[in-house]
């Protein structure tokens, strides 16, 4: 049996980050594709260079050899965090912003199935999160869904991000009537959100943020 891999979306702000704070992060290790700083209290102390957890990477091949040296020489690590993973992309574009041609999209979309098949492809006790921003999906002036965020049509004509994962759950807040927010992820379809889980893998279509019950939840499931 292969490694897992589990899709994150939701829109900033939503919960997607914080829920990592759930996990053991002695187990854990975070690449940071964004830079920017994790969204709970004491990330700094926890996730560091230091201590050997984290690290700054926006390249999807340079991603997907750290993911196999992590996979061979930290028996430790159970959890992968790719982290803001759509910036792999959107700094990509940026950086061939002046070349000309559809090369570019076709080896971008190349980095980023090969970076989805090693992921699949480590030790059978490890977990990868890709999080990512969601796009809405518009029919005229309507939103009719949502999905992955990628750099644009000419990456969706040729490789479907979703179709590359088993589970991908998205982010839902809820308002209470005190004014407080309950902050969930959505198992599988619910409205217009595209979630999805194999069949009884959740019990409930809307769970806590929790990345910790996520992997107790998918490792239950397969073994």
């Amino acid at each position: 049996m292969a490694s897992k891999l589990v899709g994150i979306v939701g829109q900033t702000g939503t919960g997607k980050s914080t829920a990592i704070k759930h996990l053991n992060p002695e187990e854990t290790y975070i690449i940071n594709v964004a830079k920017k700083e994790l969204p709970f209290k004491g990330s700094e102390k926890i996730y560091n260079i230091e201590s050997k957890n984290y690290k700054e990477i926006d390249d999807a091949n340079e991603i997907s050899r750290l993911l196999k040296t992590i996979s061979e020489k930290a028996p430790h690590i159970k959890n992968i965090i790719i982290e803001d993973s759509n910036y792999i992309m959107g700094f990509n574009m940026v950086s061939k912003a002046t070349e000309t041609g559809f090369t570019k999209f076709s080896v971008m979309a190349r980095d980023m199935v090969d970076l989805f098949r090693t992921a699949r492809q480590l030790r059978d006790d490890i977990t990868v999160f890709y999080l990512s921003h969601p796009e809405e999906i518009m029919d005229g002036q309507d939103v009719v869904g949502y999905k992955i965020k990628t750099a644009g049509k000419l990456i969706d004509n040729q490789v479907l991000l979703e179709g590359l994962l088993t589970v991908c759950l998205y982010t839902l807040v809820e308002e209470n009537k005190d004014g407080s927010a309950t902050y969930q992820f959505v198992t599988n379809r619910y409205r217009k959100i595209p979630a999805k889980s194999p069949d009884g893998m959740f019990a409930e279509t809307k769970i806590p943020n929790n990345l910790q019950l996520v992997v107790d939840t998918v490792n239950n499931y397969y073994n």
